[in-house]
């Protein structure tokens, strides 16, 4: 019953109007949008009328989608870096609910999720559900919509970080706050470090506004959200690590720098940043972005790990190698890269206690300005360095002398919105 991950190429563009008033056409899913803001709302009326009316309004709404627009498949949501198997003891208990935000980038019809499991254990999936947020700390609103493998709601994931992909299954999205819902028969899952905070409690309560206890991770076996769409725009791709993905920016308000850019530009953007990652280990990093749907620029930004750590990236030559195959790589695809200079970094002890690592820095950003093949460069470290002093990020910007404060993220975002303003 378990559907595999796969790669699919995206249907052409075809336009259907269904609708029409006084002979002025109105996009059905313009309609579909409407009916999804008024199922998010009107659920928490009190009229015992209202509900009734919503339930057949969801049901026209999923039955309209077939005469909607085809649209394209878009990735809408992904993530990476699951570190580790999470205990259900400390997430409500063993088939407890746990919800996780999962913003989508896209409106949409119908929506396909990607789930991977554990490395060493198995993992059993008793339901899913995705269902749209009443605000970004947790609370819910509107009818849960169920995701289904095969046509049925559990899953079993094997060992060997086992893949699945969901059934394409008919639900009108909007851009915005939506959450992943789900329990595990398991004793484990899978979590990641993330910005965002969870919640939790025992048992089945999908249905309840609000969950009671807060996590510090990403847990669940959730790493992507494709949406049938018709939105024209593609996405831009922040590939990076801490930095990129928000560090000790403010949990669940969308202050890391992919998400502000994607507000400046009024495009979508799409969040890969994984803690203590390394550009050591990202020549990969064109193949993952092939898998996605969508996607025509990326934006890379790494190398503070493998200058704090000392690894084989001791040289910008060295660093060059690595890069410059990931530019062939995303060209190869069409897609264009733009490369983020390192930021400073003085201040952070590890960084601090070689001053040759201040010196690999600065000649890696020396290599990254030459540009190198790349579409264009993004000077983050020029945004963030205090004049007074050029091996520290300005104090403002900073909350621990390595990674960004809201401010900070705010100024790295500019910075990208300059360069890639109107590209």
């Amino acid at each position: 019953m378990t559907a595999i991950l796969q790669s699919e190429g995206a249907p052409a563009d075809r336009q259907l109007n269904v609708f029409s008033i006084n002979t002025n056409p109105i996009r059905s899913l313009d309609v579909l949008r409407w009916a999804c803001n008024f199922i998010s709302h009107g659920w928490r009326l009190p009229c015992p009328v209202v509900r009734p009316a919503i339930l057949l309004l969801t049901l026209w709404a999923t039955c309209a989608i077939g005469l909607a627009e085809e649209g394209t498949w878009k990735t809408a949501y992904v993530k990476r870096g699951m570190v580790g198997m999470f205990n259900a003891k400390s997430a409500g208990g063993l088939e407890g609910t746990q919800r996780m935000r999962t913003p989508l980038q896209f409106d949409g019809t119908k929506v396909r999720v990607y789930v991977m499991g554990g490395h060493n254990e198995e993992v059993e999936l008793l339901k899913m559900a995705l269902v749209k947020g009443a605000d970004d700390m947790g609370s819910i609103t509107g009818p849960s919509f169920p995701i289904l493998f095969g046509g049925v709601e559990n899953l079993k994931l094997e060992k060997k970080s086992a893949k699945a992909m969901s059934d394409e299954l008919a639900i009108p999205v909007t851009k915005g706050t939506w959450y992943i819902q789900d329990q595990y028969a398991s004793e484990k899952f899978p979590y990641a470090y993330a910005v965002d905070r969870g919640t939790c409690e025992p048992g089945d309560v999908f249905a309840k506004e609000t969950l009671g206890k807060p996590l510090t991770c990403r847990t669940g076996i959730l790493t992507r959200v494709d949406v049938l769409t018709t939105d024209p725009r593609n996405s831009i791709l922040c590939f990076g690590d801490s930095i990129t993905a928000g560090f000790n920016s403010t949990p669940n308000a969308d202050q890391n720098y992919p998400a502000i850019l994607g507000k400046l530009l009024n495009r979508p953007v799409l969040n890969l940043g994984k803690n203590g990652d390394l550009v050591l280990f990202a020549k990969g990093m064109p193949g993952a972005v092939r898998d996605l749907c969508g996607v025509d620029t990326v934006i890379l930004l790494m190398g503070i790990n493998d200058i704090i750590t000392g690894n084989k990236v001791d040289s910008a030559k060295a660093y060059g190698e690595i890069v410059q195959s990931i530019i062939v790589g995303c060209h190869n695809q069409n897609i264009k890269i733009y490369i983020g200079t390192i930021p400073p970094a003085g201040g952070y002890a590890k960084f601090d206690a070689d001053p040759a690592k201040e010196t690999l820095r600065k000649e890696i950003n020396d290599w990254i300005r030459l540009g190198n093949g790349a579409d264009g460069f993004i000077d983050f470290d020029a945004a963030l360095a205090d004049p007074a002093d050029p091996a520290k990020i300005k104090d403002e910007y900073q909350s621990d002398f390595l990674h960004l404060n809201d401010l900070g993220y705010q100024r790295m975002a500019e910075a990208a919105a300059k360069t890639l303003g109107g590209k």
